[in-house]
């Protein structure tokens, strides 16, 4: 993660640097190297790759879950749900399929019955 930081660092200006297939891999890669550390950050640059677009269906499959589990911290739940299941089908090799179901088995155990649970966080469900 030090190397990437330090590569990634190299870059100054993206816009004018990079080419827009390019800006999509460098906003995907300070997403994986924020997630983490501060979620909120990656959310914003996985959310930027997705938009500059990515090649391969795997490393959308890696974006969306990422942004899944940023909905998942906020209490967003439905829209977790309709992330994992997009992530689901771009993962066509099932490299993530662990990763998801332990994200489903965190969802189930979000809200049990009519109890909110205590460990979500406050300050972001706006």
């Amino acid at each position: 993660m030090k190397g990437l930081k330090k590569s990634l660092d190299c870059i100054k200006n993206p816009k004018l640097q990079l080419t827009k297939n390019q800006m999509g891999y460098y906003y995907f890669l300070l997403g994986i190297l924020y997630s983490e550390s501060n979620i909120h950050k990656s959310e914003n640059y996985m959310q930027k790759a997705i938009d500059f677009g990515l090649k391969f269906k795997q490393n959308i499959a890696i974006a969306k879950l990422n942004l899944a589990i940023y909905s998942l911290s906020i209490g967003n739940k439905k829209k977790a749900e309709l992330l994992l299941s997009e992530a689901k089908k771009m993962d066509i090799r099932g490299l993530l399929h662990d990763q998801i179901q332990i994200i489903k088995i965190q969802m189930k155990k979000m809200n049990l019955g009519d109890k909110q649970n205590p460990y979500i966080r406050k300050n972001y469900l706006k």
